[in-house]
């Protein structure tokens, strides 16, 4: 997931986290490369007409799974990582989230029920009653300006996730930071003495206050009202419900926190250790080192909710107990699964070999998901930086993404399991690729008329470096880019770099304004190299704010794409209501960047189920991507053979 776009150039905003742009949000655990990752999506009565009768689990209750790394952190508002966000959804809930596999569909939670205005600038939930923490505190709507104000406060990662769209009290994305800063600094003291249950008259008057982005209305009611984040006030997101799925959008116990550090702009570390949420399960251990424990709550509070709803599938009590080891070695992972250990389980990175294994084994299930999983896990391209030579030549710039040769690289990393695709924006989702544009061909005679074409007809002399992130197959995939390129004579220096160097390489000096890419830091400078994104939430912008507008972080050091026209496109986009006019800005940004071969957009690694035939009730989730990262545990549960 990612930390914040970067505004326009001089352009005033509201609060900005502390990592300069978007950046993928598996920060920690590279999901994003994976060729294979662990869900489960076959109906449970295939299961039982079909289940190997020798295979066996270890444990059906708890549940147990292996997966590759530890959280970042269990802060709900904090946390930046798939391993944080799987765990703090498991606890904490939201008022609405994904309807399993339906990304465009949304599920109440927190809330019962929620409208919209006519202009779309102002959602109104209604509350659910009977809502409490697991430790018996209350949940109501002050409960929950306090959640989102806290989490805009802390102004950690994922903050631009609501600030696009919200803002701090009395501010907007023209305030002067000294305005900004004193509503924060009033807004925090506020959080961190109003009595939630029983609001003073004044407290309760500054929550019902009109001019906030998180407006009480009464202690079952809340408005959210769009318009003051750095998206301005001319778009009315169109995903707001996507945002307000994730974790950061959580509803978290003030009661508590305040009783342990408070809210501030920083971390708590109270809360980073602990989990403490009205979700379906109570944190029974947690060690850094070798795992957690998830318990079933008994004392949940939406058990009657869920009977009434039975279709609502992120409301319903825990079935089973979950423990989660942290198991590092991907070989014992692949043991752990074939003998029964697991339950199921989720990889780092599982090469064509580990798949082919795992299908030929009796008592795993593996079956390739859809497209989306594979874009919120990540999909990659090649960036070119337009300011540098030989990039700043867009006949260069085609004659590159035509000399590679892609069907090489699926087959020799990929074992076949990854999917082309033409972007900004990812396979699977709204306004894809809108013409059907086809992907760039490997085609050495077209490559060859373009380099004549361009201003270095005989090739580029000068070695370009080209970093690349040091992480599985993507080694050998730069050996096969550094070949084809060679072709046109183009000399790669290969460089590998770590994703925290990629990320450095996205940022400027915040003194100077030079980008990393144009210093010699980690190897550098990089006018070329391997970039990626992965999702934060599931909507097109949410890629396009970062790999299309001229300051996203995936562009606006890497590519250094640069049209006025896109830009305004993205962000008329962002809040477009109208799917034809939508569909057409989508279609304009797409044609605009694949005529200017503004990226080499390479290739989406497929993405697999893998688990025990004897697990059933999983509910998908695409933001989830993988077991045991999936939206919620509380519907699973062991078949016993």
């Amino acid at each position: 997931m990612a930390s914040s776009p970067q505004p326009p150039p001089g352009a005033p905003v509201g609060p900005t986290p502390s990592f300069g742009g978007r950046n993928p949000r598996t920060v920690r655990l590279i999901v994003i490369v994976v060729a294979l990752i662990v869900i489960v999506s076959v109906a449970t009565v295939v299961y039982i007409a079909t289940r190997p009768t020798n295979c066996r689990l270890s444990s059906t209750d708890p549940l147990i799974f292996d997966q590759p790394e530890q959280p970042d952190t269990l802060d709900p508002q904090v946390t930046f990582s798939t391993p944080g966000w799987a765990i703090t959804q498991q606890v904490y809930q939201t008022l609405v989230m994904y309807n399993g596999s339906s990304y465009q569909e949304f599920l109440p939670v927190l809330a019962k029920s929620w409208t919209e205005s006519a202009d779309h600038f102002n959602l109104t939930f209604t509350l659910r009653t009977g809502i409490h923490f697991s430790n018996g505190d209350p949940f109501n709507a002050y409960v929950m300006w306090y959640s989102l104000n806290r989490a805009m406060v802390m102004n950690q990662a994922p903050q631009f996730i609501l600030g696009q769209n919200f803002n701090y009290p009395h501010v907007n994305a023209s305030s002067t930071s000294d305005e900004i800063n004193a509503s924060a600094a009033t807004l925090t003291t506020e959080l961190n003495t109003f009595d939630f249950r029983n609001p003073t008259v004044s407290q309760l008057a500054a929550m019902k206050d009109t001019w906030q982005s998180f407006q009480v209305i009464d202690d079952k009611t809340i408005q959210l009202n769009m318009g003051y984040g750095y998206l301005g006030d001319t778009v009315a997101y169109t995903y707001i419900l996507a945002t307000l799925a994730a974790p950061i959008a959580a509803g978290v116990d003030p009661f508590v926190i305040t009783a342990n550090g408070g809210t501030n702009d920083s971390t708590n570390d109270w809360m980073s250790t602990n989990l403490l949420g009205t979700g379906p399960y109570k944190l029974a251990s947690y060690n850094p080192s070798t795992g957690f424990v998830l318990q079933k709550d008994p004392n949940y509070w939406g058990a009657a909710a869920a009977a009434a709803e039975p279709w609502n599938n992120i409301l319903q009590p825990a079935k089973s107990d979950i423990q989660t080891n942290f198991q590092g070695d991907p070989a014992k992972t692949t043991t752990d699964l074939k003998s029964g250990a697991v339950a199921g389980a989720s990889f780092a990175y599982a090469g064509p070999s580990t798949v082919n294994d795992l299908k030929n084994s009796a008592c795993v299930s593996v079956t390739k998901l859809s497209e989306v999983y594979s874009s919120t896990a990540g999909a990659w391209w090649i960036y070119m930086n337009q300011n540098h030579e030989p990039f700043n030549n867009q006949s260069f710039r085609a004659a590159v993404a035509h000399a590679i040769n892609y069907e090489q690289i699926n087959a020799t990393a990929f074992g076949g399991n990854s999917v082309r695709w033409v972007g900004p924006v990812p396979p699977g989702y709204p306004f894809y690729n809108p013409d059907s544009l086809p992907a760039y061909s490997y085609n050495l005679t077209l490559a060859r008329q373009f380099l004549r074409n361009s201003s270095w007809p005989t090739g580029y002399l000068i070695p370009v470096k080209y970093a690349y992130i040091n992480l599985g197959d993507w080694a050998e995939v730069s050996l096969i880019i550094k070949s084809n390129l060679a072709q046109i004579n183009l000399t790669l220096d290969l460089v590998p770099i770590t994703l925290d160097n990629l990320y450095q390489e996205q940022a400027r000096d915040s003194t100077t304004g030079v980008c990393t890419t144009e210093t010699t830091a980690n190897g550098g400078p990089f006018y070329m190299g391997q970039e990626f994104y992965t999702s934060d939430y599931i909507s097109p912008d949410d890629w396009t704010q970062n790999n299309a507008i001229s300051y996203g972080s995936a562009n606006d050091c890497m590519s250094a794409f640069n049209d006025p026209n896109v830009d305004a496109w993205v962000l008329q986009a962002a809040g477009e209501s109208n799917p034809a006019v939508a569909r057409q800005l989508y279609r304009d940004i797409t044609r605009t960047m694949y005529d200017n071969y503004t990226n080499v957009w390479l290739l989406s690694p497929n993405q697999f189920s893998v688990s025990s035939p004897l697990l059933l009730g999983v509910i998908p989730n695409p933001m989830g991507s993988a077991l045991p990262f999936t939206m919620s545990f509380n519907t699973e549960y062991a078949l016993k053979p």
